[in-house]
C-alpha cells in the first residue's frame, strides 16, 4: 500500500510539478541512494513538503501540522507517504518519534524554522533540527526551494503558476553539543544554496 501510493504521488507530481511549475532541480545527484539522512529544507508555502518529496529519489518521514490529523482518512493517506503530526503541544512527541525514525533507517525531511515564513525570507533554526543532526549522527542535506512562496505564500487562496527551483547541497555530518549553533549553521547552507536574486535575510526581520 505505502509503495502504491507513494508512485501515485510520484506521477501526479510529475505532472503537477513539471507542467504547471515548470520545475528544476539542481543538485539532485547529492541524494544518496543507500543509507540513512536528513534534508533540511527552507520552508515558506504548503507546497514545500510535496515538492521536496517529489524530487528525493526515497520514501521520507516528514512532519505535518497535527491539525490534518483530525480527519480518519486524509490521516491515513498522510500516514502512508511518510507524515507524522507535529505541533506544539506534542513538540518532543514529535521529535523522538522523528529521531526513532532516523536511527531506524528512514530518511527524513525536516524543516528548521520550524513553521511557514510569512514573509519567504529565512528565519533562525529551532533547536529541533540541531538535536536530531547530533543525536542521530546522520548526514544533512541542505535544500534551498525558490519559487514556492511566490506560487503559494501562507494566506493565499490560489496557486501561480511560477517557475520553482530547488537547489540540493552535499550532505554534512555534524558534530558537537550545541543544538542552537548547530541549527543556525544548517540554516546557513541552506541560504548559501540561494540563487543571486534572492532577497531574504537570516534571522527575523
Amino acid at each position: 500500500m505505502k509503495t502504491f501510493f507513494l508512485f501515485a504521488a510520484k506521477a501526479l507530481g510529475f505532472f503537477f510539478f513539471r507542467l504547471y511549475f515548470r520545475l528544476q532541480v539542481l543538485g539532485r545527484e547529492n541524494f544518496p541512494k543507500k543509507g540513512v539522512f536528513i534534508i533540511a529544507a527552507n520552508h515558506s508555502s504548503f507546497l514545500d513538503p510535496p515538492l521536496v518529496g517529489y524530487i528525493c529519489p526515497r520514501r521520507l518521514g516528514y512532519f505535518a501540522r497535527a491539525s490534518l490529523f483530525r480527519n480518519p482518512v486524509f490521516a491515513a493517506i498522510l500516514r502512508l507517504l511518510g507524515a507524522f503530526p507535529a505541533g506544539r503541544e506534542i513538540g518532543v512527541v514529535s521529535l523522538r518519534y522523528a529521531y526513532k525514525r532516523v536511527i531506524s533507517g528512514e530518511p527524513l525531511l525536516i524543516f528548521p524554522e520550524g513553521t511557514r515564513s510569512r514573509d519567504g525570507r529565512l528565519a533562525q533554526a529551532m533547536p529541533g533540527v540541531g538535536f536530531l543532526a547530533l543525536n542521530t549522527g546522520a548526514p544533512v542535506i541542505p535544500v534551498f526551494i525558490d519559487g514556492a512562496y511566490r506560487a503559494f505564500p501562507p494566506k493565499a487562496r490560489f496557486i501561480k503558476p511560477t517557475k520553482i527551483k530547488i537547489f540540493v547541497g552535499n550532505p554534512i555530518k555534524f558534530s558537537g553539543k550545541d543544538y542552537h549553533s548547530v541549527g543556525q549553521r544548517i540554516i546557513d547552507l541552506i541560504g548559501a544554496l540561494a540563487p543571486r536574486n534572492y532577497s531574504g535575510k537570516h534571522g527575523r526581520t
